[in-house]
């Protein structure tokens, strides 16, 4: 069974024309089947929910077991972790456990 075809024109700026041209070249294939590719991939990505939580999934993986600065978590205060200073407070030590 022969898959049917739609044909489209669009309009690119001319370095992704450029691209489509030598990667079309470099792949042996005709420009068409370049964009085809391409719009394979990325509607296989998206519709892999996977994908989209790929970097949540991140997460949790490590675990810092050095010193709270200031009794509080990094996930509550960022801005302490990056600079040391609490929000519109002074240099503080890291507190003990």
């Amino acid at each position: 069974m022969a898959t049917m075809m739609h044909r489209l024109q669009i309009s690119l700026p001319e370095w992704q024309a450029q691209y489509l041209a030598e990667r079309a070249r470099r792949d042996g294939v005709s420009i068409a089947e370049i964009v085809r590719r391409l719009v394979e991939r990325e509607s296989t990505a998206a519709a892999d929910p996977r994908s989209a939580d790929a970097l949540w999934e991140l997460a949790g993986m490590a675990e810092d077991h050095g010193p709270l600065l200031d009794g509080t978590p990094v996930s509550e205060n960022p801005e302490l972790y990056l600079t040391g200073t609490p929000a519109g407070g002074r240099r503080r030590p890291p507190v003990e456990e």
